[in-house]
This record gives structure tokens, sequence and C-alpha cells, in this order.
């Protein structure tokens, strides 16, 4: 919404782009100046694009060293690749429209729910948005978006309410070194009973293995491959795994293997698409040609060259 607002969206706007009613999303934006402390829209665009500005400064962004400096350039390594940009930016950026294709309520869940001819309530929606902002987080390496959260209280209610949710989060405060956040959102986790929305095997080997792997047991982090490279019914754990696997190795500035896995995350991205096309769905267009405007804004266009020669 924030970044909604900085853009210049009106609440209709915002209303339309995430799905919620126009009243629903007065009383969310109202919900939200109280949690950042500002009285209207114009001091949270400030708030937000302040933080946005703190975070771009952040020193832990720069590229790590290469391991052969010393090499000579060569034209295929002068050439710009997919993992050379995740690491001098983020996967975000790097994968683009790709990234909408992984993760948790990407589009072929989207795809999937309208083929069966299900709709999305407001509940569903707004547990989307939340999947998909944590989702970006991880894949952007903002680990404080995730510490903001469970400081808000916001990790108990996913204990509750989506516990799917809840593993992203004790992922984003793993990779940001929040030891203490962790433990209690991992803990919860562990504590759920039964028929309450249980952790999955492979949710459960994840967190497992990322907390260790963090403390550089080679072990783990071998674990932590293999869920990124199995092929199980959920490929939900798989991409949150690799997204994760990524984050270690920039961490550990193996640049080789971040750039491998980078790449293996677009071929992951890609393989969603051509499943989305096999629906029937073809979510980018090839069609090239630019389309012409209207008679109206040809009328309008042509006035207005009418009126710049007469001036």
């Amino acid at each position: 919404m924030l970044e909604l607002l900085a853009e210049g969206a009106s609440a209709r706007v915002i209303a339309r782009k995430l799905g919620y009613s126009e009243g629903t999303t007065r009383v969310y934006l109202h919900n939200l100046y109280k949690q950042i402390g500002v009285r209207n829209k114009t001091e949270a665009v400030i708030w937000y694009l302040n933080r946005s500005r703190a975070q771009e400064q952040r020193p832990a962004q720069a590229l790590p060293p290469s391991p052969s400096p010393q090499a000579p350039s060569t034209p295929a390594q002068a050439t710009l690749s997919l993992g050379d940009m995740a690491l001098a930016e983020d996967l975000y950026t790097a994968l683009g429209v790709m990234g909408s294709f992984l993760g948790p309520y990407g589009h072929v869940w989207e795809a999937g729910m309208r083929l069966k001819g299900e709709s999305l309530d407001e509940k569903l929606v707004a547990r989307r948005a939340q999947s998909r902002l944590l989702w970006r987080a991880l894949l952007k390496g903002d680990y404080g978006y995730g510490k903001l959260l469970h400081d808000e209280g916001l990790a108990e209610r996913m204990l509750q309410e989506s516990p799917s949710d809840a593993v992203l989060l004790a992922c984003l405060l793993q990779l940001g070194g929040y030891s203490s956040a962790s433990e209690k959102v991992v803990a919860g986790l562990g504590g759920k009973r039964k028929g309450t929305g249980n952790l999955t095997a492979r949710e459960t080997s994840l967190l497992r293995a990322l907390g260790s792997a963090l403390e550089h047991d080679d072990g783990a982090l071998a674990t932590l491959h293999d869920i990124a490279t199995e092929n199980g019914r959920s490929p939900v754990v798989k991409q949150v795994a690799m997204a994760a696997l990524f984050q270690v190795y920039r961490g550990r500035k193996d640049v080789e293997r971040a750039r491998s896995t980078a790449t293996a995350l677009w071929a992951e991205a890609e393989s969603a698409r051509q499943q989305l096309e096999a629906m029937g769905v073809r979510p980018l267009a090839r069609e090239h040609a630019l389309p012409r405007p209207t008679r109206a804004g040809a009328k309008e266009a042509g006035a207005r060259e009418r009126a710049t020669v007469t001036r």
C-alpha cells in the first residue's frame, strides 16, 4: 500500500489493484497510518521514501568480490548475467516479472483457482497479499521487514492463521540474524497442535537446515540444497529453499554458487510460465505491435500539434 501511495495512487486505485473494496481499503489505510505513526497520506509517503532511502544506503548490498580477480577479462565475462545482477542488486530486481510465477499464491495458483471456478474472497486476497510481501522481502533480502512484522505482533496471527507465512517470516528472521525472534517463531510452529495447520516435513527440514547452514554447518547446507532440488508436491517449499540458498551463498561471498542458484531460480520461473501456457494462460504476450491510438486520441494529438505550430 505504501508503495502504491508513493506512486500517487488513490484509495480507489489501491482497492482495484489489491482486490479490496474501497471502504475496506480506507480502513486499512487508516490502520496503516496509526501503525507507522503518521496522520495522513502525505506523511505516510514521506515516511516510506525515507525508509526506502535508508535501506538503499545499507553497505550489505555490495557485490561480493570475484573469486579470481587476476583472470583476464573476456567478452563472455564482460556480459552481465542474471546471477551478476542478482548479486549487484537483488533477486527481486534480477527476476523482474518472472518472480511473480514463483513463491506462494503465484500466477499458477491464481490460474488454478480460475480454472476450478473458485472465487477469491476478501480474506483470501488479504492473505495472498501478505504472503506475496513476505516472498518479495525474501527475494530482496529485506530481513528488516520480517523483524518489523515480528515486533508489531503479527507473528502470532500468522502462527494461527497461516503457518506457511510464519515459515517465510522465520526464514527472514534467521537470515537477518534476529536469533531470539526467529527462535520464538520456530518454537511456535513446532508447538502447534494437530488439526491447526501443521508444518509439512519439508518445511520443518527447511527451517532446521537454514538455521544450521547460517552457522556454517556444511551438512545442513547440503540438506538445504537437497530441498531446493527436490521435485516434491509443493513447489513453493522448493522455491523458498532456492531463494534462501542464494542468500546464504551471497552472505558467504560464494559468488559462483550464488550466480548458479539465481539462474536455477529463473529456470524454475520459466518452467512455471510454461505450465501456465499448458493451462491455456499466456502471462507474457508475445505481440510486439505498438497499439494505435483511438480516434479521439488522434484528434487530440493533432490539435496539440497544430497549437504548437501556431505558437
